[in-house]
């Protein structure tokens, strides 16, 4: 699907949301993981190189990074993703970690594939819940932050997560998506994940370890 049409979907149905300031709290961190490599490359469509991506549904991922009182947007905010392909694996190959730049209104958009889980258990029994890794370059007074994005409903979330001291119990950090389709073909169907990102004040770098 064209990256173009699909952003054509996010105007149409209008998905902006702001972080509510009855719950304006800064985003929680969560651990960077063993597969981060320093300067990816720039890109906006992730997991391209993926050979199941034709068949492989459209994950658009979008919001903002907002200062610490959930209201002012940080523009031009470097942030570095990376992820598994549909099988759960990390390769460079098929370009599943990448970085871009927020704009002038401090969003951000990028289309990828659903991440598949991995298991970290010899006997392949203790899993990883699926998630994207996000890494975001602090500005204008803010802390970096190394956090994790994970799906509603999947089974390996919290206390069923092979990794005992990742996030994947925090709220903030579990989205769910929405589904929308152009038109009754399938193919024009694509989930969308609206993440948004809340910097603490300071300096530093907000991590788990």
């Amino acid at each position: 699907m064209n990256f173009h049409f699909i952003i054509k979907f996010v105007c149409l149905i209008g998905i902006t949301t702001l972080v509510s300031s009855d719950e304006c709290k800064p985003t929680p961190p969560d651990i960077i993981g063993p597969y981060y490599f320093p300067k990816p490359p720039k890109l906006q469509q992730f997991c391209t190189g993926d050979p199941e991506k034709d068949r492989l549904k459209t994950l658009l991922v979008h919001g903002h990074v907002y200062k610490q009182d959930c209201k002012t947007p940080i523009p031009h905010v470097r942030i570095e993703i990376w992820q598994a392909d549909h099988e759960g694996n990390y390769m460079m190959s098929t370009d599943c970690r990448g970085h871009f730049k927020t704009d002038k209104h401090g969003y951000y958009e990028v289309s990828t594939i659903h991440p598949g889980r991995y298991s970290i258990g010899v006997d392949e029994i203790l899993y990883r819940p699926a998630h994207l890794h996000f890494k975001v370059f602090g500005r204008r007074g803010h802390k970096s932050l190394v956090t994790q994005m994970y799906f509603a409903g999947d089974t390996y979330l919290g206390n069923n997560d092979s990794c005992y001291i990742c996030s994947s119990d925090k709220k903030d950090l579990i989205i769910q998506t929405q589904h929308y389709c152009h038109t009754n073909n399938a193919t024009d169907c694509i989930d969308i994940a609206n993440f948004d990102i809340v910097l603490e004040r300071g300096k530093g770098t907000l991590i788990v370890q």
